[in-house]
């Protein structure tokens, strides 16, 4: 990315080092099957804002479209992880979440588990959202390795999917900041993120590059 490095301005190279220094993918969402684009947009920007990384989509019944209103362009500054296809797209979102080592945590009102305050943060967790209507699968729910839920005081017995979410975040992420965790990116993944963030920082990117007989790195075009 040194090519497009001189067309950044001093200021933004600095932003951009702030922001990924404070990158995280100790903590991760998962939203199944959110039957309005604008609650997960919603909750993509509410992670951005808190400094998560990971984002996985599970899309076999209700796809997910970009709602720039709602969103502010935070999904571009993230990883989406998009699970498409009817007959493997859980399995296959579930998998690909524990082959890194995470915890599988289902947030649900309907079974006894943790609170955010009481969450166990020793190993990367992925915080399961279900749907507006019926929330988590029974498959999620079978998957899972913990379950959390956020204590109420109504009458009500849920909150709406993107404030639920925003609660957990702004608590786990709070925590796990003022631990001892090493939560932080790997310098090798915080190389590649920043030159990924350049790279979407400069106009024509792409074209600049091939001027220079350059390619970017296929991780580099994933969330375009």
């Amino acid at each position: 990315m040194n090519v497009l490095r001189p067309l950044l301005t001093e200021a933004r190279l600095g932003h951009i080092e702030r922001v990924s220094a404070g990158r995280t993918r100790h903590i991760s969402m998962v939203l199944e099957n959110v039957y309005q684009s604008r609650n997960a947009s919603a909750v993509m920007r509410s992670a951005e804002g808190f400094g998560l990384l990971d984002v996985h989509l599970i899309e076999n019944e209700n796809a997910w479209s970009r709602n720039k209103g709602v969103a502010k362009g935070a999904s571009q500054w993230l990883q989406l992880h998009r699970h498409l296809g009817e007959d493997n797209a859980k399995q296959a979102c579930v998998d690909r979440i524990k082959s890194h080592g995470h915890r599988l945590v289902v947030t649900s009102p309907h079974a006894s588990g943790h609170t955010p305050e009481t969450l166990p943060l020793d190993k990367p967790v992925a915080l399961v959202m279900g749907t507006e209507f019926s929330g988590a699968s029974d498959f999620m729910m079978e998957q899972a390795d913990a379950f959390v839920e956020i204590p109420m005081h109504g009458f009500t017995e849920s909150f709406n999917i993107s404030v639920a979410a925003a609660i957990l975040m702004h608590q786990l992420t709070q925590r796990l900041r003022a631990s001892d965790t090493s939560w932080s990116l790997h310098p090798d993944e915080l190389a590649v993120l920043r030159a990924e963030w350049m790279f979407k920082s400069v106009r024509h990117a792409s074209g600049i590059l091939a001027r220079e007989g350059l390619t970017p790195p296929a991780t580099l075009l994933s969330n375009l």
